[in-house]
């Protein structure tokens, strides 16, 4: 299996970890230092494996009808950091129907031993295009 297919397996872990609401298999994603960092959309950042884990359990909490499904996705680097850059697409069940939202993501993977392990996940909301944008730019 090539470098690159390894931390593409890495990276669907993860996403597998939140579309599961797993926390195990999230504490298993993530390397296990003080350096490491989160930043989710809108939050302050959080640094350090104890801090991340408690967000994404607060996360699991509040998110049992969302899923993520990935777009864009591009994997990058050499060596022991490789990164995957990708587009979250988000849909969330509510009374009203389904809520969709777009979320561009930058995951950093570092070898550790044998296993590509999360050192940072960096997410930012990407701005919605109106209607009347779309047909302005064409």
């Amino acid at each position: 299996m090539s470098v690159e297919q390894e931390v593409q397996e890495a990276n669907e872990s993860f996403y597998q970890a939140f579309n599961r609401g797993d926390l195990d298999l999230m504490k298993s994603i993530w390397a296990q230092y003080n350096s490491v960092t989160c930043i989710h959309p809108g939050w302050k950042v959080i640094r350090g494996f104890d801090g991340i884990i408690e967000s994404w359990e607060n996360i699991f909490v509040g998110s049992e009808n969302l899923e993520i499904k990935l777009s864009d996705i591009k994997v990058i680097g050499a060596g022991k950091m490789i990164w995957v850059s990708c587009q979250e697409n988000l849909f969330a069940m509510s009374m009203s129907g389904v809520q969709v939202s777009k979320v561009h993501a930058t995951n950093l993977f570092e070898k550790v031993g044998d296993q590509w392990k999360m050192v940072l996940h960096h997410a930012s909301s990407v701005p919605q295009i109106s209607r009347q944008d779309q047909i302005s730019a064409n």
